[in-house]
C-alpha cells in the first residue's frame, strides 16, 4: 500500500523544501495590512492638519521652491507625541502655537525656505526712506513679532534688503551699508526687547543683491525693499544659504 506523504509533497526539486512561498506570501500580508491602515487613516484625517503637514515636508526635503509662500508654523500635533527640539525644549506643536499668532499682521509675510522659517517684513513700515531708525510703526511690528519668536530659543539671522535706486549720504555712500546698517538695528530690538541671546543673533545686508521682484516699476521695488528674520533651528549654522 502507498502512502502519500505531505512532507515529501511541499518539497522542491532541489529538495531545498517548499517554504519559498511563504515570502512572498508574507510580503502581500504585509502590503495588505499597510493598505488597510492606510484607508482607515484617511478616513479620520484632518485635512487642513493634512495640509499644514504637506507643506512642512514638502519644505524639509526642499521640494517647495525658496520663496513659494506657505502656511506659517509647523503642522500641529498632538502635544503627548509631540518631537522635542533637544537644543531648545520646544515641541514642534508648541512653535506652531505661537507663529500662527502672526498670522494677518499687517506688514509681515511668511516663507518657507531651505534654511528655516522665513519672516519677511515690510521696509516702509519700519524705517523712513533712507534710514535706519526705526518708526513707530516698524517698532509696534517688531514688538509683536518678538514677543512670538524669543520663547522658542532659535538662531535668530536677520537679513536687510534695498531696491537698486542708488544712495549716497554721508552716513549710507551705498545700499551695502544702508541695508547692513537695518539688519543690526533690528538685531539689536531683537536682543533688546525679546532678551534674545547674542549668540543667537546675527545680522548680514545684501543692499540690492537679491531682489524678490525686478525692480522695473514701483511695486516690484517696495517689494524688493524688505527685512528677512530666518528662524533656524540650533543644528543649523547661521551662514548656511
Amino acid at each position: 500500500m502507498r502512502f502519500f506523504s505531505y512532507k515529501k509533497h511541499l518539497e522542491s526539486p532541489d529538495g531545498t523544501g517548499g517554504t519559498k512561498w511563504l515570502t512572498t506570501f508574507n510580503d502581500l500580508i504585509t502590503l495588505l495590512m499597510v493598505f488597510f491602515v492606510m484607508l482607515f487613516a484617511m478616513g479620520n484625517m484632518d485635512v487642513n492638519r493634512f495640509h499644514h503637514f504637506q507643506n512642512a515636508l514638502q519644505s524639509a526635503v526642499g521640494i517647495l521652491n525658496p520663496g513659494e509662500h506657505a502656511p506659517i508654523g509647523i503642522p500641529a500635533v498632538n502635544s503627548d507625541n509631540a518631537p522635542v527640539d533637544s537644543a531648545t525644549g520646544n515641541t514642534s506643536s508648541d512653535a506652531s502655537e505661537k507663529l500662527r499668532q502672526l498670522d494677518d499682521t499687517q506688514g509681515l509675510e511668511a516663507e518657507y525656505t531651505k534654511r528655516g522659517i522665513q519672516l519677511i517684513l515690510n521696509d516702509e513700515l519700519l524705517f523712513a526712506s533712507g534710514s535706519s531708525r526705526l518708526t513707530r510703526q516698524g517698532v509696534a511690528l517688531l514688538n509683536k513679532v518678538v514677543r512670538i519668536i524669543a520663547p522658542l530659543n532659535r538662531l535668530v539671522r536677520v537679513e536687510g534688503h534695498t531696491d537698486n535706486r542708488p544712495i549716497s549720504t554721508a552716513r549710507y555712500p551705498s545700499n551695502w551699508e544702508l541695508s547692513t546698517a537695518r539688519a543690526v538695528q533690528v538685531v539689536k530690538y531683537l536682543q533688546k526687547t525679546g532678551d534674545i541671546p547674542a549668540g543667537n543673533l546675527s545680522a548680514a545686508g545684501y543692499g540690492a543683491s537679491k531682489p524678490r521682484e525686478p525692480n522695473d516699476s514701483e511695486v516690484g521695488r517696495s517689494r524688493n525693499r524688505r527685512v528677512e528674520i530666518i528662524l533656524q533651528q540650533k543644528a543649523q549654522s547661521h551662514f548656511d544659504q
